[in-house]
Formats: C-alpha cells, structure tokens, sequence
C-alpha cells in the first residue's frame, strides 16, 4: 500500500480545514442562537478547536 502523497496530504488538508472550520462555525452558530450575549468569533474559535482536537486525539489513537 503506497502513502497519499503530496497530493493527497494536501486534499486530506484542506478537508480538515473546511470541516473544522465548518463545523465551528454552525456549531457556534447553534451555540449563538441559545445565547445571544455571547461573540460569535469566540465560539467559532472554541468550537474550531475542540472539533480540531478531538480529531487528532481520535487519530493519535487510531479510532480513526
């Protein structure tokens, strides 16, 4: 089995990226909805990292 390549490293990146970033920001969203007091830029990068973390934890353990 050969390894993804710079290609693929570079696809599997930038689909990181919009899902990280995409699900921060609905998440921050939903989250914004329920507290409207609260900066959405806040959430996003809140949620942008917690996402972003479990991934990594996710394959750093291999689960995924």
């Amino acid at each position: 089995m050969r390894g993804l390549g710079a290609l693929g490293w570079l696809l599997f990146a930038v689909v990181w990226m919009i899902g990280t970033f995409g699900g921060g920001a609905a998440l921050a969203w939903l989250y914004k909805r329920l507290h409207p007091d609260l900066a959405f830029y806040k959430l996003w990068a809140l949620w942008s990292a917690l996402l972003s973390g479990a991934a990594v934890l996710a394959f750093a353990f291999g689960l995924a």
